[in-house]
């Protein structure tokens, strides 16, 4: 949450009313009768200065981002060589082999972990380049993590996950692409560091009556 420190300086000035008094002489009775002089009311005595007030602000504090963006990121930071399978072809259920390179790192001032992938799907010159860039952030608010991904083929993504748990974590996502609208879910599994990065995806284009497995790939450093 932003905070705002304000600091107040209050100047009041006042200026004070001096009255002179003169002495006394006996009266001269060839002399004019002296005018009285004019009574001084309220009406005449004159207002106290206005308060000066002035109020100063300190510069605003930027937010810090929540240490689980800081612990996650150092935990999957670096450059990672992905093998495996992606599902192609005018069906989508042909198996294809599957490669590629991601680099990780913390970005945006702490708060997004920006995440590139670039890898191609099949062999020879049927292989397809495949790109991606993914980021992704933890709400304090709702304890979930938030996650955009968007690819070279106008495809992108939006989704939540609770996070990691056990060295294992699902993302529920939104997908849009030339295919249409759709549920798309990615498991990764790091429990064990030696293995690598397992991780696999699925997607439904039926408001998640049936899914289809979209690829399978092991990641490591």
């Amino acid at each position: 949450m932003t905070k705002i420190s304000l600091t107040m300086v209050s100047l009041v000035g006042m200026t004070g009313l001096v009255f002179a008094q003169g002495a006394a002489k006996a009266p001269d009775p060839k002399a004019p009768a002296a005018k009285a002089a004019p009574a001084t009311g309220a009406k005449d005595a004159k207002p106290a200065a206005a308060a000066d007030t002035k109020t100063a602000a300190a510069p605003m504090e930027m937010p810090k981002p929540p240490a689980e963006i800081a612990a996650a990121g150092k935990q999957r930071a670096g450059t990672w060589k992905c093998t495996g399978i992606g599902m192609g072809g005018a069906d989508m259920k042909t198996e294809m082999k599957f490669k590629g390179t991601q680099t990780t790192k913390l970005d945006l001032d702490g708060w997004w972990i920006r995440e590139v992938f670039n890898g191609t799907m099949g062999e020879g010159k049927a292989a397809m380049k495949f790109k991606m860039e993914s980021f992704s952030t933890f709400d304090g608010n709702t304890k979930k993590w938030r996650v955009i991904n968007v690819m070279n083929d106008g495809g992108s993504m939006v989704g939540t996950s609770e996070g990691m748990k056990d060295g294992k974590m699902d993302i529920t996502s939104d997908t849009f692409s030339m295919m249409g609208q759709g549920q798309f879910k990615d498991h990764v599994d790091m429990s064990d560091p030696k293995a690598g990065a397992k991780m696999w995806g699925e997607m439904s284009m039926d408001k998640g009556k049936t899914w289809n497995k979209v690829y399978e790939m092991t990641c490591k450093k």
